[in-house]
């Protein structure tokens, strides 16, 4: 059966700017009108970075006042809303269950640029539409200036909405700013998305911005490296804000004028950043152009009239009040929230009785498989990194693995389906064959799982993996590397284009590197730190030690060094454990990786010396006081975000990441030590002393508890939830060949 709404939104929810916020407040004011609404995200052509959902829409659906739709849903809407023409100039590429009463397209762009080239087909927009939700379109442009832009003659089954459907603002959000009369130094600002069309020309730009620092402060949000790239040099009295969804209306009311001058190129359809200044009773200047949208609500002129019409509202305070009081009373009159129940109801017309009762429980999302792919056959990190992520999916999102890890046990352990992918390097297999079964193995595996999402997490890219790939277009793929890379891992960048989306893990010490991905950054999405478990939730220390069978009243020193697989640490481990063992005070707690072979058995060296096996062993740190560990990713951050003082001692073999950079910078900033196994094993001795040393460990816990960090887990998997129930339209299916 299907499920009944009254309003489903279909948008790119990727969008950064105004085309985003204009939607939440559209689905927040249905909201409060007592209506059932849906939000079908699709990923369309125009964004090609892995941009994750706007936080005000996922905040809506996190909040229940939408309901996430599946494409797989059979419902009905009496009104189906597609927000942005450009997402479905492709067809989607899977069929949709959906009808409508009614199907309406808001235009938020023109359909030309300022330098006339097409922004996209509209005969293309509506045969789509059409096709996908089986209904005639009403095309409702949000301005005069997109409607102007349109054809006389519209396409076949297009009819053209008579009013516009003009951005609207919650009041309740937009306090009015401070009243003050304004004097010199003068504050002037402006926000935008990172974009460059969205500034004025080279020749333009320091007339609409002064450099004037003694009559002129600048302040832009939204502003980047781009910007010395467009300009060169930036004057000493601007202040660039890096973009940000949160804390606008904060930034507004710190200025005294809002002035937006764009490139000539670049063509506004309604001016969203606008509209929130007018709402916060800024007094406001604009190209002419802008007055067929603001009217008297703003002041119009050429960017050499910026300096003489703010000269004029100094002069006269008086005109500076009345010009900010329009300002919000034309939001008030215009543009309100408040208006849009009265819209939807002319679009809509008299309720049906099919509309369901508010209390009614919407049906639970279609199941989806989400399969991780990990190599790391030498440790655990990648797998451990992907068990983060999969434990804090939702219930609808079954996590499967598939990894060539000997650590696959501790996905088995926690209930995962998981499945053993051999390297070629244990097989001692032709690299070129291996590639082959690998390329079939998966292949077998994703045409029986039906994944939404391939979350691949590696440095190194497989031929045979991106084969598989390949034969599965509309499978959303997902590439998670960590930085430090190494300069001979360069290679596998070429693999990127295999992938939708880069996801980048944190990194604490970023600023040591200097490797191949450093460039790539703007290309990926970047979450903090990834952990399995978060700090907060290990065992209390009494708790921990009872388990492992420690006593209170003696020093507990956890190793940590790893398998030992490709870079041998006997040596070292042997005189670090010796100098702790001969301190009577002190217990060894060994923790073997869970990949050693059992006949691999460590030697034990006394009663004070005492060898588990322990996964997750970050669960249990509580118990530690101090540690001596390898410097991989995982337990890296896991030690200095736990607040354990540790003495780090890098694996560098070459096909590691640069652990030796981490553990430098831990100890250059006071939280952990670094020992190198090829230049510092003579000086043993002083690096326990050094570890031991209670007035030493006080500080490193000092110095780690001040970091300011947020799980990235939860960032990947709610990136990865939001895009396993998408509608692909960014590739067009029809030049699909015989896959």
């Amino acid at each position: 059966m299907s499920t009944a709404l009254d309003v489903l939104f279909v948008a790119d929810v990727r969008f950064e700017g105004g085309t985003s916020t204009a939607l939440a407040v559209e689905i927040r004011t249905a909201a409060r009108a007592g209506l059932r609404t849906g939000l079908l995200a699709v990923k369309g052509p125009l964004l090609g970075l892995p941009f994750p959902m706007h936080p005000d829409l996922r905040r809506l659906i996190d909040e229940g006042l939408t309901e996430r739709i599946d494409p797989d849903m059979r419902l009905h809407a009496r009104l189906v809303l597609i927000h942005h023409p450009t997402i479905v100039e492709n067809r989607p590429t899977r069929p949709l269950s959906i009808t409508t009463n009614k199907l309406l397209i808001v235009l938020h762009h023109p359909m030309y640029d300022g330098d006339g080239r097409r922004q996209y087909d509209l005969e293309r927009v509506v045969a789509h539409a059409c096709d996908a939700f089986g209904s005639d379109v009403f095309l409702a442009p949000v301005s005069a200036v997109v409607r102007d832009s349109l054809p006389r003659r519209l396409p076949p089954y297009a009819h053209m909405l008579e009013e516009d459907w003009g951005n609207l603002i919650d009041l309740d959000d937009w306090a009015a700013k401070p009243a003050r009369e304004p004097a010199y130094p003068v504050v002037i600002g402006r926000h935008s998305r990172p974009d460059p069309l969205k500034w004025p020309t080279a020749e333009d730009v320091l007339l609409a911005y002064p450099a004037d620092g003694a009559r002129f402060r600048v302040r832009a949000l939204g502003a980047d490296t781009f910007l010395t790239e467009k300009y060169g040099a930036i004057p000493p009295n601007w202040e660039l804000v890096p973009f940000t969804w949160d804390g606008v209306p904060a930034f507004l009311g710190t200025l005294d004028f809002y002035v937006y001058f764009h490139d000539p190129a670049w063509s506004e359809a309604f001016g969203r950043t606008i509209l929130e200044a007018l709402a916060t009773g800024l007094v406001v200047i604009l190209p002419p152009h802008f007055a067929l949208l603001f009217g008297k609500a703003a002041i119009y002129g050429e960017p050499q009239d910026v300096e003489r019409l703010i000269d004029g509202f100094v002069n006269d305070p008086e005109r500076y009040r009345s010009q900010c009081m329009q300002a919000r009373r034309f939001v008030e009159n215009n543009h309100d929230a408040a208006i849009y129940a009265d819209r939807l109801n002319r679009i809509m017309g008299t309720p049906e009785e099919a509309s369901p009762p508010g209390g009614e429980l919407f049906p639970a999302l279609p199941q989806r498989n989400v399969l991780f792919a990990s190599s790391n056959g030498i440790g655990v990190g990648h797998l451990t990194q992907q068990l983060a992520v999969a434990q804090r999916l939702p219930s609808g999102l079954t996590p499967v693995f598939a990894t060539m890890s000997y650590s696959m046990k501790a996905a088995v352990q926690q209930g995962y389906q998981a499945h053993f992918l051999p390297h070629h390097r244990i097989l001692d297999a032709d690299p070129e064959d291996w590639n082959t079964c690998l390329a079939e193995e998966l292949f077998e595996l994703i045409a029986h799982l039906r994944p939404a999402v391939f979350a691949y997490d590696a440095t190194a890219v497989f031929e045979g993996v991106t084969r598989a790939l390949g034969a599965f277009p509309d499978l959303f793929k997902i590439w998670v590397r960590r930085p430090l890379w190494r300069e001979s891992h360069r290679v596998f960048l070429d693999f990127t284009d295999h992938f939708d989306a880069v996801i980048e893990p944190g990194e604490l010490a970023e600023t040591f590197d200097h490797g191949p991905t450093a460039a790539c950054r703007r290309e990926t999405f970047l979450v903090p730190p990834v952990l399995q478990l978060d700090p907060a939730d290990r065992m209390a220390r009494e708790s921990a030690r009872a388990a492992l069978g420690l006593p209170e009243g003696i020093t507990v020193v956890a190793f940590q060094l790893g398998s030992g697989a490709n870079f041998d640490m006997r040596d070292v481990r042997s005189a670090l454990l010796a100098e702790v063992l001969r301190r009577p005070d002190t217990i060894a707690l060994e923790i073997r990786s869970p990949i050693t072979p059992d006949a691999a058995d460590l030697e034990r060296l006394g009663e004070r010396h005492r060898v588990v096996e322990l996964f997750p062993s970050f669960r249990f740190s509580n118990a530690f006081d101090a540690a001596i560990t390898a410097a991989g990713y995982n337990t890296f951050h896991e030690q200095v975000l736990g607040a354990v003082p540790t003495l780090f001692v890098p694996n560098e073999a070459d096909e590691m990441d640069l652990q030796a950079s981490r553990a430098r910078w831990a100890e250059l900033t006071g939280r952990g030590w670094l020992m190198r196994r090829d230049y510092d094993l003579g000086f043993a001795a002083a690096h326990v002393e050094r570890l031991l040393d209670p007035v030493e460990r006080e500080s490193v816990v000092r110095r780690c508890r001040s970091i300011t960090w947020t799980n990235g887990a939860r960032d990947i998997a709610r990136y990865v939830e939001d895009h396993a129930r998408i509608v692909r339209t960014d590739w067009d299916i029809t030049k699909l060949d015989s896959l």
